[in-house]
């Protein structure tokens, strides 16, 4: 986690020394597509992503914006045989941290923009499970156990429209992530399997105030 945020302050650093302007504010909005691949659990995941943003104005139209985005992902599965039933979820903290580089095109109304870049993501919860057997030995076990899950690495690509209303600027958009490794995964042993998507894509709005 540290090192993530020394590479955001580093980004901010190198960027504000050739800026032209400078917003801060915060990004919100929603994922729209589901967040497991496979029909071995439920998804528990909430919707919304929210989180703060630095937007840097560069020369020629170009733009960097950092954030730091949090959102809640969970999932629910069971498995039950003649023998024995299982249940188990997942409750997770995600935060990513996009860092990608724009490109505004100047209208009288507006700035259409394009951008890229890359995304690390930290996850971090609780996964638990209930198990119960027919077999009198056994009866009934529960577990709940912390976990870190490797870093994700995404690669960011979208596109959308800024506004500037005074020192406000409002930026809705369309972002696309891939991620390039899976974070979290599950299955059984004799039963089905799961996995989250490696696409995700999210609708935003960015609420900024122009400082600089």
């Amino acid at each position: 986690m540290r090192f993530y945020f020394m590479m955001l302050v580093g980004v901010l650093t190198g960027c504000i020394c050739f800026a032209q302007s400078i917003s801060a504010g915060v990004t919100a909005g929603v994922l729209t597509t589901d967040d497991l691949s496979r029909a071995g659990a439920t998804g528990a995941s909430k919707r919304y992503v929210v989180g703060p943003a630095v937007d840097i104005g560069l020369p020629f139209g170009l733009g960097v914006e950092v954030g730091a985005l949090y959102r809640r992902e969970g999932y629910q599965s069971s498995f039950s045989s003649f023998a024995y039933s299982i249940f188990s979820g997942e409750r997770a903290n995600s935060r990513e941290f996009p860092m990608t580089v724009k490109y505004r095109i100047p209208f009288a109304v507006g700035q259409p923009f394009v951008e890229a870049g890359h995304a690390p993501r930290v996850i971090h919860g609780t996964v638990s499970s209930n198990f119960s057997s027919v077999f009198p030995n056994v009866g009934f076990l529960h577990s709940t156990t912390s976990a870190d899950w490797p870093v994700s690495h995404g690669v960011v690509g979208g596109g959308g429209v800024q506004f500037g209303i005074g020192r406000v600027r409002l930026a809705p958009e369309v972002r696309y992530t891939h991620w390039n490794n899976i974070a979290i995964s599950g299955y059984y042993g004799d039963g089905p399997s799961w996995q989250p998507t490696q696409n995700q894509v999210d609708v935003l709005v960015n609420i900024g105030w122009k400082v600089r």
